[in-house]
């Protein structure tokens, strides 16, 4: 154990953790897996805090946990820890131990000295990047190399579109032998999911979905705009990302909304394509949302292993004139303090080309919001799966704190605050099928934590009072934290 009194380390871990459980050990490795633990990176004790797990298991006061190296090797009760050579033993009385959280759907990873360290000082241990690219594998690469902070990184591959996209970002399928060749390139590539997006037609749609479970991928983004969100998942969508064609796949005249897109022009250069009037539509259909529809929804998502991804992040951010962004100091703080030179100029330059609003629509993109977070709660509610996503990179969508955004959101929404943390934890954690290696504060799995002052099921925002940030069993306290910070300014006045 390199430094570490092994013998007296593996009797104490012995006589509490294993046996009769007599001082309420949660969970635990064996004396056994102590011995073949990876401890190069040293053993840590974190003991005295409130732990919240993440399974949905009752708060656990003056809790254990043994790090050991990038692993949790024991979870208990029992504060009282020996001296032992080369163990660090860290006290959190008072404090509140949760998962760390993840961010299922976020861009713009690849600006490495801004995005992967923001995510990770605000608690975000977790992030499935929806737009991958050459760039992106490097940061997740520097990271595990420990050239880089930032979360452990799961990634989508290039976004698949239909040949009429208005994605500039897309690769266009329209043949079959183009969507072999995109899953051949994905493989190469190293991605974990196939990314789809919004302008395709069913056809198109099934064939991505076959050909990336030919390859054993599993696809997830947009649900196209002119199919029924039930038959995006029916065909294998692994998650339905924002909100779009839930309020038309939940309104009482769905068939009708998606036999009128059907029935609209191919042609993209036409004002009434169906691409251009997908959004229009939607708008309306929210007037006539049924949650009867919304909890049959929730079913299908848990039958077929699937998920929503609500975004509610930066759908409040677009929910009013972007124009507004400018007219609020903290956030325009934010910016100048930690994004780059040219993302602030991209994202200023952004703002001023949106045409201003009258009042008749920003009242109904405020109560468009209204009708999303029913949509979602009521999802919740019927035991739908929901994972948290933020669209990080979007204006004013800041990496890691749009997580905390996103938590308050779903809590708005009617989630409790456990399930709101739960989806930011264990269920995203799911939903980004790393559930084996993160998502809970379990034994065996990866040590990341994030690690409180005051309790979140009291009040959700108290998520964003941080004292510490453990990744791969990294412990970050308030100084290394702050180290971070300044890096980040720092690279933001340098840019």
């Amino acid at each position: 154990m390199g430094g570490v009194d092994r013998r007296t380390f593996l009797a104490w871990l012995g006589s509490t953790a294993v046996g009769t459980g007599a001082v309420g050990w949660l969970s635990s490795g064996s004396a056994a897996a102590a011995e073949r633990a990876t401890v190069d990176a040293g053993l840590t004790v974190l003991t005295g805090a409130t732990l919240i797990d993440g399974t949905g298991a009752p708060p656990v006061p003056s809790a254990t946990v043994v790090l050991a190296g990038e692993r949790i090797l024991a979870v208990g009760r029992n504060r009282d820890v020996p001296a032992i050579a080369g163990v660090r033993v860290v006290d959190l009385a008072g404090k509140y131990v949760v998962p760390g959280l993840w961010d299922v759907h976020t861009h713009s990873s690849e600006i490495a000295t801004t995005f992967p360290p923001m995510h990770l000082v605000y608690g975000v241990t977790g992030i499935r990047e929806m737009r991958g690219s050459a760039e992106t594998h490097d940061v997740w690469a520097r990271i595990q190399r420990g050239e880089l902070d930032g979360p452990s990184m799961v990634i989508a591959s290039k976004v698949l579109d239909g040949p009429d996209s208005r994605n500039p970002f897309s690769v266009p399928i329209v043949t079959e032998e183009d969507a072999r060749q995109a899953m051949a390139e994905a493989k190469a590539d190293g991605a974990d999911l196939v990314k789809v997006y919004s302008f395709m037609d069913r056809q198109t749609h099934a064939v991505i979905a076959r050909e990336a479970d030919r390859v054993g991928l599993r696809i997830a983004g947009h649900s196209p705009s002119p199919i029924p969100v039930q038959d995006a998942i029916d065909v294998g969508q692994l998650s339905i990302e924002h909100n779009y064609g839930m309020h038309l796949s939940t309104s009482a005249d769905r068939d009708e909304y998606f036999a009128q897109l059907e029935q609209m022009p191919d042609d993209a250069d036409d004002p009434n394509w169906w691409g251009w009037q997908a959004s229009t539509l939607e708008r309306e259909a929210f007037r006539t949302y049924r949650p009867e529809f919304a909890a049959e929804l929730a079913g299908r998502l848990t039958e077929r292993g699937a998920w929503h991804v609500p975004t509610l992040a930066v759908e409040s951010s677009i929910s009013r004139h972007p124009s507004k962004h400018l007219e609020n100091p903290e956030l325009v703080e934010l910016m100048e303090r930690f994004m780059p030179r040219s993302l602030r100029e991209e994202w200023v330059t952004w703002i001023g080309a949106w045409p201003p609003w009258t009042p008749e629509r920003e009242a109904m993109e405020l109560a468009y919001f209204d009708a999303k977070l029913q949509l979602v709660g009521d999802i919740a509610a019927a035991g739908g799966n929901t994972g948290t996503g933020t669209d990080t990179g979007v204006a004013f969508v800041f990496p890691g704190l749009a997580t905390h955004d996103e938590l308050e959101l779903l809590v708005r929404a009617g989630m409790s605050p456990m399930r709101a943390l739960q989806a930011a934890t264990r269920d995203a954690a799911r939903c980004a099928e790393q559930e084996h290696v993160a998502g809970t504060v379990t034994a065996g799995k990866r040590a990341d934590l994030l690690v409180l002052d005051a309790d979140p099921l009291a009040d959700i925002r108290n998520s964003r009072q941080i004292h510490a940030v453990v990744a791969r069993g990294r412990y970050l306290g308030p100084a290394q934290r702050q180290e971070i910070f300044d890096e980040l300014e720092q690279a933001a006045q340098e840019s």
